[in-house]
């Protein structure tokens, strides 16, 4: 599990990045439930164990595309 966090206009954004194998687990339960009663938007992306990595390295590329053209 990899869990990213911004924060805009003091809005926190929380997104968090499995499996579903890791979905499943009390403990990931538990994080989401605590950024939740934080006030937090979470957002849950979920990918196969074989693609996790890739996919990953993928999604942060973008995000960090998308934070250097954000002025």
């Amino acid at each position: 599990m990899q869990v990213t966090s911004s924060e805009i206009s003091n809005t926190k954004y929380i997104q968090i990045y499995l499996t579903e194998d890791e979905l499943k687990k009390q403990k990931t339960k538990e994080v989401i439930e605590k950024y939740k009663k934080e006030k937090c938007n979470v957002a849950i992306f979920i990918t196969g164990k074989e693609n996790y990595p890739e996919t990953l390295k993928k999604i942060i590329m973008k995000q960090v595309e998308l934070n250097h053209n954000v002025c």
